[in-house]
């Protein structure tokens, strides 16, 4: 009598056969494009020593072409397996760089930063964005001389009492981008 208990402690095949693919797919494209290679010498060499057309054609199908075609699925076979190996390595580092950028957006205590912090009335927005964000309209900030304007809890300007509100009006004519790190949007935009 077999129970359902023995089957959930089987690994699963697919993930085997995956690596076992993985793992012989270079090994493969090696020894394909090997094998072209001693085919295009081989075809090469009965082709160079027989003077008649007609004698130089069988070496040259034979040799020449299948020995290409080799050559050319050993490639493929390891051109694929790197492309894949690139794209896994990209995934994991905008994986870890939407990390940073969320890490870089979150207080010393591990609490992320909240839009609505000059609301709470933690006394570094002037009163007229505290004014702005109670109501819904969100005012974004810029430094004086800053070429860029931030959210009102960005860490860029944190700290800074000369940051000022600037309306989508004043971004529009002062020629400011967002921030980068918080990526604001104006208020009316």
């Amino acid at each position: 009598m077999a129970t359902g208990l023995e089957d959930e402690e089987l690994p699963d095949t697919a993930l085997f056969w995956r690596w076992v693919g993985k793992a012989t797919r270079p090994v493969i494209g090696w020894v394909l494009t090997g094998i072209g290679v001693i085919l295009i010498i081989v075809g090469y060499l009965g082709v160079s020593r027989e003077a008649l057309v007609a004698k130089q054609l069988p070496y040259l199908v034979s040799g020449g072409i299948l020995g290409i075609a080799f050559v050319g699925f050993g490639a493929v076979l390891l051109g694929t397996e790197d492309i894949r190996r690139d794209s896994g390595r990209l995934d994991r580092l905008e994986r870890m760089v939407s990390e940073l950028h969320a890490l870089l957006l979150a207080h010393a205590d591990g609490s992320p930063i909240l839009a609505d912090r000059a609301a709470a009335g933690n006394g570094r927005a002037s009163d007229e964005a505290v004014a702005a964000t109670a109501t819904g309209n969100v005012r974004v900030l810029a430094l004086p001389e800053g070429q860029s304007f931030h959210r009102a809890d960005c860490v860029m300007i944190e700290g800074k009492p000369q940051a000022r509100p600037v309306s989508a009006k004043v971004v529009q004519e002062r020629g400011l981008k967002p921030c980068k790190l918080c990526e604001p949007t104006p208020a009316g935009a």
